[in-house]
């Protein structure tokens, strides 16, 4: 049987999915070229923490973020006044469920290995799926149009986020952002002595805290409000809608030098778009979600696994004449539709749910996390993590 032959691909995006899917195509044999607006790259989010379902997939990808990151041994949810509701220890559920790690953005990238580097200052402008190929455009860091003539790809992954380029030419009716009536900011600072993952809620608001290495510390502040809302004046107006919570999120709070960096609305997809063609999405520009369940990154990097596996030479069948691509947007859609749709979904519930104002409300919230049985923790953590172990049980190539 003869090696099949590789693909030429273009991922749009130089973020964490569209590095993984880099480094996921690479690894399957396919020569991938990277192309990413910022002309460098800056690490948009601060921190992030990454669950056992993403860091199995890099495993599988052969990269090791151990000496990059920070083992979480605990995940708590308290009150504003810091009353423990609920304490979250996943090394408890068994083997493979218990390595949740924190690590800043810089330090992800960094992990990730040179063949997933991204050509910078390079954007799609256009694609165009001819049916045997894809023609691209491309416009530089400035919005300037380059003048090379089109080139023409196997294959395009749209992995340039939210606010999707590819995704608005492919897709006849694009679906639409939502807000999620809440708004957040972000940063790093120095670590007065947090030693686990600690999110407070409050009325309306949620502060998290999260022990990254090098004695840092990644923190962010929600509140609920309309879309595009002027910042609180600082440092006094932040302190007054924050001033529900205490302990160390007050601490840190009253430490910052400034305000934080990092602001944002959150936003989400009404529903996933994969692509259709020679032109796929992942990632942000396929399912952008809230950051309630931290899973927004894992379910790109989740994706990156998948699409290279709907690519396999063996993936029901090869398409017409032996093309790989033909018919791989269903088999991708078919591998995360489902999954990435429930944690869509699961995460806008809980949004809400955090974003509960008055007292009652936020009894019942309150009384509803103490009492949840543990064995329903462990179920929910194992069904977050199972899938993505019978899913790597199938090799790329």
């Amino acid at each position: 049987m003869s090696t099949p032959h590789p693909l030429k691909v273009l991922v749009a995006g130089g973020g964490i999915g569209g590095l993984t899917a880099a480094l996921a195509l690479t690894r399957a044999g396919h020569e991938v070229t990277v192309a990413e607006r910022a002309p460098r790259y800056e690490p948009a989010g601060a921190g992030i923490v990454l669950a056992p379902n993403a860091l199995h997939v890099l495993s599988a990808l052969g990269v090791d973020l151990v000496p990059h990151s920070l083992a979480l041994p605990s995940m708590d949810v308290t009150a504003a006044d810091g009353t423990l509701l609920r304490r979250v220890e996943p090394q408890r559920f068994g083997a493979g469920y218990g390595h949740t790690r924190a690590l800043s953005r810089t330090a992800l990238h960094a992990a990730l290995p040179e063949a997933a580097r991204p050509v910078n200052g390079r954007a799609v402008a256009a694609v165009q799926d001819r049916g045997d190929a894809v023609t691209v455009r491309f416009t530089t860091a400035h919005g300037t149009s380059e003048p090379q003539a089109p080139e023409a790809y196997d294959l395009v992954v749209g992995a340039d986020g939210i606010h999707s380029t590819v995704r608005a030419q492919v897709t006849a009716r694009p679906p639409a952002l939502r807000h999620s009536g809440v708004t957040c900011w972000r940063g790093l600072t120095a670590n007065p002595g947090v030693t686990s993952a600690v999110e407070s809620w409050g009325p309306g608001t949620k502060a998290g805290l999260v022990p990254l290495p090098d004695g840092r510390l990644y923190y962010f502040y929600v509140r609920t409000a309309p879309r595009r809302a002027p910042a609180p004046a600082w440092p006094d107006g932040f302190r007054r809608v924050f001033a529900h919570h205490r302990g160390a999120p007050a601490r840190v709070l009253d430490a910052l030098d400034g305000p934080p960096p990092l602001h944002h609305d959150l936003e989400e997809l009404t529903a996933p778009v994969w692509g259709r063609g020679r032109v796929l999405l992942l990632g942000d520009a396929a399912h952008a979600m809230t950051p309630n369940l931290g899973q927004g990154a894992a379910m790109a990097i989740e994706d990156a696994y998948a699409l290279a596996l709907a690519l396999r030479p063996d993936a029901a069948g090869t398409g017409r004449g032996g093309d790989r691509v033909a018919g791989a947007a269903e088999r991708y859609r078919a591998l995360r539709h489902r999954r990435v749709r429930a944690v869509q979904l699961a995460s806008r519930q809980a949004g809400a749910v955090t974003a509960w104002r008055g007292p009652l409300g936020r009894v019942v919230r309150e009384t509803a996390i103490r009492r949840m049985p543990e064995a329903l923790t462990a179920r929910q953590y194992r069904g977050l993590v199972d899938p993505v172990l019978a899913m790597l049980r199938r090799p790329l190539v």
